[in-house]
């Protein structure tokens, strides 16, 4: 599961773009849910539209949750956050242990040897 050093991870770069984007939206559907439900209780004062906005919201994280459950790792082509039934959004595949920004980490460090 350690990564190879000399690898080039710059052409996964597009893969893990892709998975960034999809677990900064599932994580950022989750860390809506207070202030959504916080904020539909103060305007309408009813536990029924507070239920229909929590639905939506529910809705939101299932399918947000799915997409970053269902992108696969572009080095070994598994699902990059499923090894099993159950998703574990972890920083690292759980097949080859690709890091979700080997690719930035790898740019880092080449950066300042082109100066």
């Amino acid at each position: 599961m350690e990564e190879n050093k000399s690898e080039d991870f710059s052409k996964y770069a597009l893969g893990l773009g892709k998975l960034r984007r999809r677990r900064w939206f599932f994580w950022g559907v989750i860390l809506v849910y207070v202030p959504s439900i916080w904020l539909s209780l103060r305007l309408t004062n009813s536990d029924r539209q507070t239920c229909k906005v929590f639905a939506v919201w529910y809705l939101f994280v299932f399918i947000s949750s799915i997409l970053a459950a269902a992108t696969k790792c572009p080095r070994c082509g598994k699902l990059f956050h499923v090894n099993g039934f159950i998703p574990l959004y972890l920083r690292r595949c759980l097949h080859c242990g690709l890091h979700i920004t080997a690719d930035k980490k790898q740019r880092k460090k080449a950066a300042p040897e082109n100066i």
